[in-house]
């Protein structure tokens, strides 16, 4: 396996601030420190879900959807911090998201669960909104899907170091508390927010509006919306089938994750330079095309390992949503990114609120092994995916926009 060397070290830059670089440092250590919290988390949770809750598909399918409402309001969580620089909004959002997914395994009952993770989840939003636009500002313009496949391996490598010590500890103490990993994980995310504090105002665009809907923008709201539907749809039906039809342990879903993860670190740095390449029109039909396949697997193949590596795939495939935000980044106006994206995110989790409580009604009113409707319904949305990338121009000038102010 190789990556990239980290941005700070390329030959073509030997002028390079050094303040600049020390942010590209900032931002690659407190990117790995908040992937693997992240991973910690999500390796454990629909597993706790099983084991500590007792959880049924339709408490499962609810949480999922009141933990995301705090991203419906994404751009107005954007718009009101208007004021700080994207560095300290992101920081903000780091430590309230440490601060709620440490506490996470001390709540043992339904709805007290439910309340902290609405906690951590608006820490997650306002990071996930500005985290792209700190990574592009950094970027000063230059092959700005480069950049973001790198952070995105960055990621991986966290993931994936996470991952193997989850799999270790559940390997070597089979009864150890779930608390521990929710712990650990908010320690790590908490760092990762410190350090975010710490970056300069090279990571910051220009001047932000506080709040933005342009008609313009509308298919990236579109694919935003979508892409929604489809994370929902396998992030918590997919795990869901496997753990509760197919009977996989905590260790296999450790497993899985860890292979996925290798080759996301070993893919994105690739991905985002194919963006930058040849556009986000024929990277994203393909994309789109996939998760046909994938959708159409897990209602049709009644398989543990095949819907294993379809698990597996689809982890690596989700490497390809970072055209969503540089198809962005080449058609938005001067300060207009930040509260694009918040938008953006705002409309994907119109998405994320509604389809995992109503798939999880549909999947239990027919009973625990008739798991196949909300993948079906991911059929369905995947084509109207694959229908709204064939909008995307073949080639999209770049605005002013791809060269933020510092």
């Amino acid at each position: 396996m190789t990556a990239d060397p980290p941005p700070v070290s390329r030959s073509d830059e030997p002028n390079q601030d050094p303040t600049l670089a020390r942010d590209w440092r900032l931002l690659i250590a407190l990117t790995f420190l908040y992937s693997f919290g992240f991973a910690i988390y999500n390796g454990v949770f629909q597993n706790y879900l099983r084991d500590g809750m007792h959880a049924t598909p339709l408490h499962a399918g609810a949480l999922e959807s009141f933990r995301e409402i705090p991203g419906l309001l994404a751009a107005v969580l954007a718009g009101s911090l208007v004021a700080l620089a994207e560095a300290r909004v992101a920081a903000v959002g780091l430590l309230v998201m440490a601060l709620g997914m440490g506490l996470t395994g001390r709540f043992l009952q339904y709805w007290p669960l439910v309340g902290i993770s609405i906690v951590w989840s608006v820490g997650f939003h306002v990071w996930a909104t500005v985290s792209p636009a700190i990574t592009l500002s950094l970027a000063k313009g230059k092959e700005g899907g480069r950049h973001l496949g790198r952070m995105g391996s960055v990621g991986g490598l966290g993931n994936l170091l996470a991952l193997s010590v989850a799999y270790g500890l559940s390997l070597a103490f089979k009864k150890l508390p779930y608390e521990v990993y929710f712990v650990g994980a908010g320690v790590c995310i908490a760092a990762g927010g410190f350090l975010c504090l710490g970056l300069s105002h090279h990571a910051s665009g220009a001047r932000r509006q506080p709040f933005l809907f342009r008609r313009e923008y509308g298919l990236y709201y579109l694919l935003s919306f979508l892409d929604g539907c489809r994370r929902q749809i396998v992030g918590t039906f997919a795990a869901l089938t496997l753990i509760l039809v197919y009977k996989v342990d905590l260790s296999t879903m450790l497993g899985l994750q860890f292979a996925s993860t290798i080759l996301v670190t070993m893919t994105a740095p690739r991905i985002g330079r194919l963006f930058d390449r040849v556009g986000e029109r024929g990277p994203l039909t393909f994309y789109s095309l996939f998760l046909i396949g994938v959708f159409v697997g897990y209602a049709l193949i009644p398989n543990r390992e095949v819907l294993c590596v379809l698990f597996v795939l689809d982890r690596v495939a989700f490497g390809f949503s970072i055209g969503f935000n540089t198809f962005l980044h080449r058609i938005v106006r001067p300060g207009e990114f930040t509260p694009s994206t918040a938008m953006g995110v705002t409309m994907n989790h119109v998405a994320a609120v509604t389809v995992p409580v109503l798939g999880a009604w549909l999947w239990q009113a027919q009973g625990l092994q008739h798991y196949q409707t909300p993948f079906w319904i991911g059929v369905f949305v995947a084509i109207a995916a694959f229908l709204a990338t064939r909008l995307i121009p073949d080639r999209v000038p770049t605005t002013s926009a791809a060269s933020p102010a510092p």
